[in-house]
């Protein structure tokens, strides 16, 4: 029935996903330059609140491989419009720390449910068209957060915070007109239970070997290589996370400051330094929302592995040139190493669905979000505590270290070509 129309269900929840997401992402635009009106001030207590959606994903995405497990596609997602929508409205209507972050962590909560689900429905598709529809839903995902953040910063100056964020949340009410398109896949939940009641009774057979690679990997089965190539593709997407969305994405803007300090002199025009970070930052965005499809297409034509190697040098070569002393080195090379992660992040959210099965698949992609929250969360903290005791220039060298050691385990994970691969 899906094969069908392979396209259809993943835009459908892609776009509940997309307009879910516009009061976090216009937060992040709104909340660091009206910290007053928010009843916050600049520090921990702000930075916690930006970040606190992340930290609970590391418990709350197993909870929605087991929401889903239990209750299919289309309640959950119920519950987390209900919750997109209070928290969006939440961050209009109340101020200070502890109404903020119950909003941060209601938010944190409804994405787990939304994004592992959304992993579901693509790979419950055809396995050929698996890396284009990973691409696509991370294309239009992401252009809902573009559009939340141009169009909520022209509203927040035009009308205030409160009502923007009133507006945005009402626009949600939508995405309960589209779930009831969706198509529950009884025939998929069946065979899963099944299946899962098989592996239970392995695992109790093996006395509970299997733990910790379940704990790491979300896989239950006994497949030794299956197993080291799930972590090194969980670990692969730590680095990308933790080096680029997380480290270099949070002081690209301190690195321009450093080469031009307040502004750039262009043939006598000054462009603010503000201006500028935005700009090489919008190229990440514009990656993912242009590219996305594209890349994921070269990932089902030429394999998961080519474009992996392929991509992870670049990234690794990329972060390690920024640190040479010129401002057109970080303009021209910052959009290509995003453009690299971006093909990289669609490629390995594809290659985590095909090493898993149809009884751990649940399980194995909310490990997969999990790692990916990890290295997201804690890279900004870690490049702010390094700039401490640091030189940036040696933190962007970490950051590529960092990458290479997730090469060097995903290249010795994979060195046999296999199917999956």
């Amino acid at each position: 029935m899906y094969k069908q129309v392979p396209k259809k269900q993943v835009v459908l929840t892609s776009i509940i996903l997309a307009i879910s997401v516009m009061g976090d992402s216009m937060i992040y635009g709104v909340l660091p330059s009206n910290l007053d009106e928010f009843g916050l001030t600049a520090g921990l207590g702000a930075g916690l609140i930006l970040s606190a959606n992340r930290w609970i994903r590391l418990a709350s995405n197993t909870w929605a491989a087991k929401i889903y497990n239990r209750f299919g596609l289309k309640k959950p997602f119920y519950l987390s419009v209900v919750l997109a929508i209070t928290s969006t409205a939440a961050y209009g209507l109340f101020q200070g720390f502890w109404p903020l972050l119950i909003a941060r962590i209601a938010w944190g909560i409804c994405f787990s449910i939304q994004l592992v689900s959304l992993y579901m429905v693509v790979l419950r598709e055809d396995e050929q068209y698996r890396g284009r529809l990973m691409g696509l839903y991370n294309a239009i995902f992401r252009f809902g957060s573009l559009i939340a953040v141009l169009v909520g910063g022209i509203l927040v100056d035009s009308i205030g915070i409160k009502i923007s964020f009133l507006i945005i949340a009402s626009v949600m009410i939508l995405c309960f007109s589209i779930i009831p398109l969706l198509k529950e896949s009884d025939t998929y939940l069946d065979s899963h239970i099944k299946q899962s009641e098989n592996d239970r009774k392995k695992f109790q057979k093996n006395g509970g070997k299997s733990n910790t690679w379940t704990f790491l990997t979300g896989y239950r089965g006994e497949n030794s290589a299956q197993r080291y190539k799930l972590l090194a593709v969980h670990y692969t997407r730590f680095t990308n996370t933790f080096a680029i969305s997380g480290l270099v994405t949070a002081t690209v803007g301190l690195l321009l400051r450093e080469r031009i300090g307040e502004s750039l002199d262009i043939n006598g025009f000054a462009l603010g330094v503000a201006t500028l970070t935005g700009m090489v930052l919008a190229t990440s965005w514009a990656n993912e929302v242009g590219l996305s499809t594209y890349f994921g297409h070269i990932s089902d034509k030429f394999g998961r592995k080519s474009v992996i190697l392929t991509c992870l040098p670049l990234i690794i070569i990329g972060s390690s040139v920024l640190i040479i002393e010129s401002v057109f080195v970080i303009i021209i090379v910052v959009p290509i190493v995003f453009a690299a992660t971006t093909a990289s992040k669609i490629t390995l959210d594809a290659s985590a669905g095909d090493l898993s099965s149809e009884s751990d698949r649940s399980e194995v992609m909310s490990r997969y979000a999990t790692w990916t929250d990890l290295g997201a969360a804690s890279g900004p903290v870690a490049g702010y505590a390094l700039l401490s005791v640091l030189n940036i220039q040696w933190i962007y060298l970490f950051s590529s270290l960092l990458l290479a050691t997730g090469l060097v385990f995903y290249s010795i994970a994979n060195k046999h070509k296999t199917q999956a691969s």
